[in-house]
């Protein structure tokens, strides 16, 4: 058995000390103007240099992404790009296009080249394609199930096969979609992509449209919806935790978090929750409690596998709302400094002297009431309403401010049987649930 690599996500330099501090193997980030994630990139060149040099000396590995499918037009500038972003040293760098794939490989093949998912490899024959031109590692197409990506790892063995582990998921294939570019002229496709599989929609029928004579002309379609609309193209996210075992079995060789444009305590957070999932399994354990504990933790659009097993579509749908699930943690604050016993924080989000608090490390969580919570000038306080706010509170625990945060822990006003992630055992004798 092979343990995989965890591959974590990175929208600015913090976002890449903190996941590699919180256990990814490695950190994949992309190029401004020639990665899939335009919103959200907050990275200067003489950023990405500090992240690339942080990671090497942490022992841990650098993915550039360049994974746009550009026309024409934005063509011209892409070798600049690539030499200025090769001589920082990468380890790899992530791409879709042929054209600039064949430069890349041309002009730096000491840089290994991985096939981003937007190029849609599906089957063993592509992966040996791609093989032969020079990639060294296929990130899936995500509409494969388990049994299709154990073939293509075994009819291409010499190919390192990725596969994403968690994280939201597209209404196309493998994210190359037209949406958004049809309906507010926002490419997917270079970057741009404005969620509009997220949108709530109305269905009205297409006699009424294009036939001026149909007697349906005008006639609204019936469909169930409720205050927030129909939800029509909304698909869960995607969460292998109860299908971990199967994908380190069939030996994939890196599992990669999806999330670049979410916080970076979403990216430290997901990087723990899968790092000692993966220790744990590897050495032949189950998928810890606390990895669960994260994940619900979280707010998603409800879990799912996704297409990596068999599912009913309305399984793997959420029709009801575009909204996150309610989370039971929210960062509530920054840890700007500790001294004489007492924590000082800069407040995001608003907490009172009843949370329930947590200083969540890399190490774990260290647990807090806001009993003593005073005000920038050391008088008690009952609330710190929120962003603008300077409090503090008494701890006695050692830990490093500059990789912990601050969240406040609703959990026990919610019951986990209320959880939206699928079940993790099965008690049935025989069912098709897949969690046996």
């Amino acid at each position: 058995m092979k343990k995989p690599e965890l591959l974590a996500p990175a929208g600015s330099v913090k976002h890449i000390k903190l996941a590699a501090q919180y256990g990814a193997d490695a950190i994949y980030a992309g190029v401004p103007r020639w990665s899939l994630r335009v919103r959200g990139n907050e990275f200067s060149r003489e950023d990405f240099q500090e992240g690339i040099e942080f990671v090497h000396k942490h022992g841990k590995k650098f993915f550039a992404v360049l994974n746009v499918i550009p026309h024409m037009r934005r063509t011209k500038n892409f070798i600049e790009a690539l030499d200025e972003v090769a001589s920082m040293k990468p380890d790899a760098f992530i791409m879709a296009d042929p054209g600039l794939i064949d430069l890349a490989i041309e002009r730096h093949p000491h840089i290994p080249v991985h096939l981003s998912v937007q190029a849609n490899t599906v089957n063993a024959g592509t992966a040996r394609f791609w093989h032969k031109i020079g990639v060294k590692r296929c990130i899936l197409a995500r509409e494969l199930s388990l049994t299709e990506i154990a073939m293509i790892k075994q009819d291409c063995p010499e190919m390192e096969i990725e596969v994403f582990a968690h994280g939201a998921l597209c209404i196309a294939v493998s994210g190359r979609c037209l949406i958004s570019g049809m309906l507010a002229h926002r490419d997917a496709n270079i970057g741009a992509c404005t969620n509009s599989c997220r949108w709530g929609y109305n269905v009205r029928s297409i006699s009424a449209e294009i036939e001026e004579t149909s007697q349906r002309k005008g006639e609204w379609m019936p469909i169930e919806e409720d205050e927030h609309g129909t939800y029509l193209l909304n698909s869960k996210d995607l969460c292998t935790l109860p299908v971990l075992k199967k994908l380190i079995d069939i030996g994939v060789d890196s599992l990669k978090i999806e999330g670049r444009s979410r916080s970076p305590f979403y990216s430290a957070a997901m990087a723990r929750a899968y790092r000692i999932a993966i220790d744990s399994v590897y050495n032949g354990g189950e998928v810890p409690s606390e990895s669960y504990e994260i994940v619900e933790s979280i707010p998603s659009r409800a879990y799912t596998t996704g297409l990596l097993e068999p599912h009913r579509p309305d399984e793997m749908q959420e029709y009801e709302t575009n909204c996150p699930s309610v989370n039971t943690w929210q960062q509530v604050g920054e840890i700007d400094k500790k001294e004489n016993g007492r924590i000082y924080i800069k407040v995001k989000n608003k907490f009172d002297k009843n949370s329930n608090l947590i200083i969540y490390t890399p190490n774990g969580q260290i647990k807090l009431t806001g009993e003593s919570l005073q005000d920038d000038k050391g008088n008690a306080l009952d609330v710190a309403k929120g962003d603008g706010y300077y409090v503090s509170l008494a701890c006695e625990h050692d830990f490093d401010i500059q990789s912990a945060f601050l969240i406040r822990d609703d959990s026990a006003s919610q019951k986990l049987a209320n959880t939206n992630i699928e079940a993790k055992t099965c008690s049935h004798s025989s069912c098709s649930c897949g969690n046996k």
